[in-house]
């Protein structure tokens, strides 16, 4: 029999079981490039502001960093790719490797992997078709980028190159999830390796950009490979073989290297934990949490100091340009407080982004159930409350700890680059926001808590209210449409007439979402592997 023998199979299966999970991320990554270039004659008055920000951008590494290098910004289509096509590859990278973890790996952690390999299929035949839906997912996305813009009035040959670039990276990024999957003894630890894989491809693209001549730098990323591809300039395919083909080889490594390791175990084995359970509950939720709280805190302190920069920057961006005081404060009266309008945005993105570890761990706490573990520990005279209420502590802290580090380091960076607004101001508008990322845990918790089949819902919930508080005031949407985003309402602490009646609303819906989560978790049965 083939090593391949039922992958066709398997494939169909895997499709058939992810169609849902997989269509909100095709649909958002390409919602974005989409409204941007529906919304350029909103953002730009004329050509002449667009090439002044093009100047003006061209100049500043902190943007370059962030975003890549800005071109023909005079033209929908350039400000589409500039503002867009960092963002979309790397959520293209993550939607691949987790839907190949999800086939490859989790299914070995759950025992469905067992099942499935005991039937007639090949060796090699589950990672494949994790891999290939990974590509199939990549691909859709290409082609509604690529169908989106062009029906919008963009040249097709751009927008579909801008949509291959970013699909491209999927398929790269699949790959070596792939190659991951071998390594990690669990289905959360190759996701963590792949996706320090992706921060680091980030950082060095960033570095690249940020060089003088440093073009040959951005063959050492695949998010440079897919940079270079430069559908709104110097148009040159060739980079997409190259992630197509490393995409590839990451693949046959990772079905190689499956054929090296036990079954349901990692080529890096787990370092086994203390032979007595110490401290009880509190002290093995805060074991359980606490890596992976310091690795979002070292990513939060990245973005705190990426992002003080472009503060530290900020006046050299918008001077002159009459549209960025229009898009940021339409009402600010002095530099200030188009400075610190700026800022709070930054931070409102920086919660939405602490609100998915919060979610996270509320999700880690459901999967435990699934597999079996919360029977075994209830079956102690550990109480169903005593057993959530830890880890419910530790969705609320984790993030509002990474969260609190990102905006001290922000303060601290903006301040030191000479930003017109003080850093203590920062800090008071960091712990203003705190709010809102509470009450996005607080929902993924209650859902947890009483339902936990339908949390699914609060990564929904997210979404809705990054895309209604990012893009929302863009797009000129009505405000009680903007009102429902928790992350909106927050007020501005510099402000003389601030209205906090909305963050005693949000902390009142938080807590009685809390007292649901707890509840829902002592009244429902135990769900077990």
């Amino acid at each position: 029999m083939s090593g391949f023998a039922g992958t066709g199979r398997l494939l169909l299966f895997a499709l058939r079981l992810d169609r849902l999970r997989l269509a909100p991320w095709v649909l958002i990554i390409a919602l974005f490039p989409f409204t941007v270039y529906n919304s350029y004659s909103t953002v730009f008055s004329g050509p002449d502001e667009a090439r002044s920000l093009e100047q003006t951008l061209s100049t500043n590494p902190a943007f370059m960093l962030l975003l890549g290098p800005a071109d023909r910004l005079d033209d929908p289509f350039g400000f589409t790719t500039w503002r867009m096509q960092v963002f979309g590859m790397f959520f293209a990278a993550l939607m691949a490797v987790f839907a190949v973890t999800r086939h490859a790996r989790a299914a070995e952690d759950t025992g469905q992997a067992e099942l499935i390999d005991s039937g007639a299929v090949g060796q090699h035949a589950r990672l494949a078709a994790a891999v290939l839906l990974a590509w199939i997912a990549s691909a859709a996305v290409a082609l509604v980028i690529g169908g989106t813009l062009a029906v919008s009035g963009a040249r097709a040959q751009e927008s579909f190159a801008l949509g291959a670039l970013i699909g491209g990276v999927g398929v790269t990024f699949a790959g070596i999830a792939a190659v991951t999957c071998q390594i990690g003894s669990y289905a959360r630890t190759a996701n963590t390796l792949a996706a320090t894989i992706l921060v680091l491809a980030y950082v060095v693209r960033g570095l690249a950009d940020t060089l003088t001549g440093g073009e040959w730098a951005l063959w050492t990323s695949p998010l440079g490979w897919a940079e270079l591809v430069r559908p709104a300039t110097e148009l040159s395919p060739a980079p997409l073989a190259l992630l197509v083909a490393a995409g590839a080889a990451a693949a046959g490594v990772g079905a190689w290297l499956a054929g090296r390791r036990d079954y349901g175990a990692g080529l890096v084995h787990e370092r086994p934990g203390p032979t007595r359970w110490r401290a009880g509950v509190w002290g093995h939720t805060a074991a359980l949490y606490r890596a992976p709280t310091l690795t979002w805190t070292a990513a939060f302190v990245f973005l705190g100091f990426v992002y003080g920069l472009v503060t530290g920057t900020l006046r050299d961006f918008y001077e002159g340009n009459a549209f960025i005081r229009q898009l940021l404060a339409a009402h600010a009266a002095t530099e200030a407080d188009l400075t610190f309008t700026f800022v709070s945005l930054l931070l409102l993105i920086l919660a939405l982004t602490g609100a998915v570890l919060g979610i996270q761990v509320a999700a880690r706490f459901a999967a435990e159930e699934e597999e079996g573990r919360a029977e075994w520990l209830l079956s102690t005279a550990v109480s169903r409350q005593g057993y959530f209420v830890p880890t419910a502590v530790a969705a609320l802290l984790a993030p509002s700890a990474t969260f609190a580090v990102g905006g001290a380091v922000l303060a601290a960076t903006s301040d030191a680059t000479g930003a017109p607004i003080g850093a203590g101001d920062i800090v008071r508008q960091t712990l203003a926001t705190l709010p809102a990322l509470w009450l996005a845990t607080a929902a993924g918790l209650a859902l947890v808590g009483a339902a936990p089949l339908l949390r699914w819902i609060a990564w929904l919930l997210l979404v809705y209210w990054l895309l209604v508080t990012v893009f929302g005031p863009v797009l000129k949407a009505p405000d009680w449409l903007l009102d429902t985003s928790p992350f909106h309402v927050i007020p501005r602490v510099t402000a003389a007439d601030a209205d906090w009646a909305p963050v005693a609303w949000i902390l009142a819906i938080t807590a009685a979402l809390l007292a649901a989560a707890v509840l829902g978790y002592r009244a429902r049965s135990i769900r077990g592997a």
